[in-house]
């Protein structure tokens, strides 16, 4: 049976203005039809399932670019993923992506799991054994010889052992590859203002998984790194927080850099609710200039954006206070610190993200032909983004998750 969706108004992920008294028509799993109610096509006497939102928003479902589905996101989550079996680790990756679903979410990209505990529940999800997004996996991190994330990650020193650890990935089944550039809060005794890697390896790394077909994200938060990375031609930014050096200088922003990163067309994701989520659960920040200037980041974001930088939505979910089903504090931060509007946000949230997962021609925006992945929020998100947590309805890959307030998963 087809299945019809109304609301007050339709938000297809583009850009384009929103279309009053919106629908999606569904069918076999797919979008048929989009457009406003009086342009839907129906055969006489067909029947059809229809669910309308009363005063909502019909919107492409959200797209989360950056989890790491096998972490708690709690204050232990370090104790946690060292000492776990992978058994647990898998059960609580099958509670993540059913949490990141509840919220709207209808693709995500798992960015670094341990040893193989990504690949089973993206097998489960795809064969409905348990409820979940679509989930692109990048396997384990690759990173230095006790770099971030080497408890997790597989380690990997010259540009040979880079190259080969990114075949192992790809021959385990990953659909794209992560990589530590510089070293990161969550690993004790790491260097977060220091590259691990120089921009000939992440070159390596970046032809060889070309080859392949994959795409290669990268850790970043060094000013050095950033460098690297966008000179070796990465093509996901993770972070990118241009710590300088010395921490007395705190950041070391460079918009030539940042040209050649919109030259290049290389997307960021800056994972910039963390902050908010951490002030929300009372996560105390260290004192000090080290532990960087959140005005001045928010800043260098919105400088980046107006030289055309492409942001894409990662809340580096599973890190400590990140839950899976907080996507929507991602584009609400973005319209409240970074200054952009709530349509542009949106798109970041679909398209664009979308875009940077290489599956837009399936997926990200609301276009006949798609797969029907689609949320309808209580309210107009134009007005507040906001309504985006107050999501009414979820359809993913056509198939009703969330009708009308009720979970049917």
């Amino acid at each position: 049976m087809k299945l019809l969706l109304k609301a007050d108004r339709l938000i297809d992920g583009t850009g384009a203005p929103p279309i009053h008294n919106g629908a999606v028509l569904v069918e076999d799993g797919r979008i048929a039809q989009v457009g406003a109610c009086e342009e839907i096509r129906l055969e006489e006497g067909e029947p059809i399932d229809e669910i309308e939102i009363a005063g909502g928003s019909i919107l492409p479902g959200f797209v989360e670019a950056h989890t790491h589905i096998h972490c708690s996101a709690e204050a232990d989550a370090y104790r946690h993923v060292t000492t776990e079996s992978d058994a647990t680790l898998i059960m609580r990756g099958v509670q993540a992506v059913r949490s990141a679903l509840t919220s709207g979410v209808t693709t995500m990209r798992d960015l670094g799991s341990k040893n193989q505990v990504i690949f089973p529940i993206r097998e489960a999800i795809e064969s409905g054994v348990i409820p979940g997004p679509r989930l692109l996996a990048a396997g384990t991190p690759i990173t230095t010889t006790a770099g971030h994330c080497n408890m997790f990650g597989t380690e990997a020193d010259t540009a040979d052992e880079v190259v080969k650890a990114i075949r192992q990935q790809f021959k385990l089944g990953a659909d794209c590859i992560k990589i530590m550039s510089t070293g990161g809060g969550f690993t004790p005794g790491t260097n977060t203002r220091a590259p691990q890697y120089p921009a000939d390896t992440l070159r390596a790394a970046v032809e060889d998984a070309e080859r392949l077909g994959l795409r290669v994200a990268a850790h970043c938060h060094a000013a050095a790194g950033v460098r690297n990375c966008v000179e070796a031609g990465i093509h996901n930014l993770i972070h990118c927080t241009w710590l300088a050096e010395d921490p007395d200088d705190i950041y070391d922003y460079d918009p030539d850099v940042v040209e050649v990163m919109v030259e290049k067309g290389i997307y960021v994701d800056p994972t910039l609710a963390l902050g908010r989520l951490n002030q929300m659960r009372g996560r105390e920040r260290p004192a000090g200039r080290a532990f960087g200037d959140p005005e001045r980041r928010f800043e260098i974001l919105r400088d980046m954006w107006d030289r055309g930088v492409k942001f894409v939505t990662g809340m580096d979910a599973g890190m400590t206070n990140a839950r899976f089903d907080d996507f929507a504090y991602i584009p609400e931060v973005m319209v409240d610190n970074m200054g952009i509007s709530s349509m542009e946000a949106i798109v970041c949230s679909t398209q664009t993200s979308a875009d940077c997962l290489g599956i837009l021609d399936e997926t990200g925006t609301l276009e006949p032909g798609k797969a029907a992945d689609v949320v309808a929020v209580a309210g107009d998100p134009l007005a507040d983004v906001r309504a985006l947590h107050d999501v009414n309805t979820i359809i993913s890959r056509g198939r009703v998750v969330k009708r009308a307030g009720e979970l049917l998963i």
